[in-house]
């Protein structure tokens, strides 16, 4: 090779290292490349409405500030990391971080983080966990739908290892079985929207949060109790072997109510035993102790689905959350009772998997 197409080589690895830049209304993609980065930013504008439309039922207005959207395409595990900032109902700023094949970037991570934005938009302060997980995990494609609903499955039928639904709706972090949070989360997420649509499941969310998970429930999908509702969703995986997904009427949900927090509230999807991707902070969903502030707030997925535990590798209880003093604003309220039922135990599985 001569001196001068040493060079050029050399200049185009450089250009490449660098990445590319491309703008959209609502994002600012960096990517390895011009091409991916148009793709990855016109893609991003297509789920952005495509899952407003589903999960709201109409577009949500263009954002005041474009998204910082930072692509690295990898042969590795897929994932993503979208940070929020709350403050008094609003959006403060937003990011996102993904990292992946392409492919699955464009069919599985992008419509995954893009539905927390929506999430973000409709009620403008953290959601629980299992919700703003689930519901994202059901926006994402048949495959990884499919890989949730077995491991759901999988993870029902391992003695000691389900949340029972109580505690589940009541976590507001990260368990230390990550996953078993994932795939609950979606399996109940799907079971509700099937059964209603996805602003009906909105609504039933932003009425727990308020008003306690019973309360939800009983005006929402006419079930007694959230143990009413659990056994009912038993049910119907011991009945079924496909969980079909369900698109979204198009009414529009009742809008949130009530004063905002008083306080910065950092949000972050991204669980903290996962690796971190393109290396950015982690944050916690939690008002800080000392000052507010207005960092950046996270939401993502893990990289990818280790591993399930053996029958008796039962991951530790998560410690039951704090109970904030009374305040106006969306705030998740624990179910009343004060003991918590029984662990959910199916015997052997006596249901198929798709």
């Amino acid at each position: 090779m001569t001196h001068r197409a040493t060079l050029l080589v050399v200049g185009v690895l450089a250009l490449v290292s660098m990445g590319a830049s491309y703008r959209t209304t609502n994002f600012v993609v960096e990517a390895p490349t011009p091409q991916i980065a148009q793709q990855i930013g016109q893609t991003a504008e297509h789920y952005r409405k495509e899952k407003a439309i589903q999960w709201l039922g109409y577009e949500m207005p263009p954002w005041p500030e474009p998204c910082p959207l930072h692509a690295k395409v990898t042969m590795s595990g897929a994932g993503g990391a979208t940070s929020f900032a709350f403050d008094r109902g609003r959006v403060l700023g937003q990011q996102m971080n993904i990292e992946g094949s392409l492919d699955r970037l464009l069919s599985s991570v992008l419509p995954h983080e893009v539905t927390h934005t929506v999430f973000a938009f409709y009620f403008r302060c953290p959601v629980p966990r299992w919700a703003d997980e689930g519901g994202s995990v059901l926006s994402e494609d048949d495959a990884e739908r499919n890989r949730h609903d077995m491991l759901c499955r999988q993870i029902l039928n391992t003695p000691g290892r389900a949340f029972p639904l109580r505690r589940l709706f009541a976590l507001k972090d990260y368990p230390s079985d990550v996953m078993a949070l994932y795939a609950q989360g979606f399996s109940v997420s799907s079971f509700l929207v099937a059964n209603s649509s996805r602003q009906a499941f909105l609504n039933f969310v932003a009425h727990g949060m308020q008003q306690g998970w019973d309360s939800a429930v009983q005006a929402h999908y006419h079930y007694k109790s959230v143990e009413e509702l659990e056994q009912a969703w038993l049910t119907h995986l011991r009945n079924t072997k496909k969980q079909p997904a369900q698109l979204a009427s198009n009414t529009a949900p009742q809008a949130p109510t009530g004063e905002a927090p008083q306080t910065v509230v950092v949000r972050q999807t991204a669980p903290p035993a996962q690796p971190q991707l393109m290396s950015a902070p982690v944050y916690r969903g939690q008002a800080p102790d000392s000052e507010p502030r207005m960092p950046a707030a996270t939401v993502g997925r893990p990289t990818h689905l280790p591993d399930p535990l053996p029958p008796n590798g039962a991951a530790p209880a998560p410690a039951a959350p704090s109970m904030p003093a009374p305040q106006a604003g969306w705030q998740p309220i624990p179910p009343p009772g004060s003991n918590p039922p029984p662990a959910v135990q199916l015997g052997q599985p006596q249901f198929g998997v798709r």
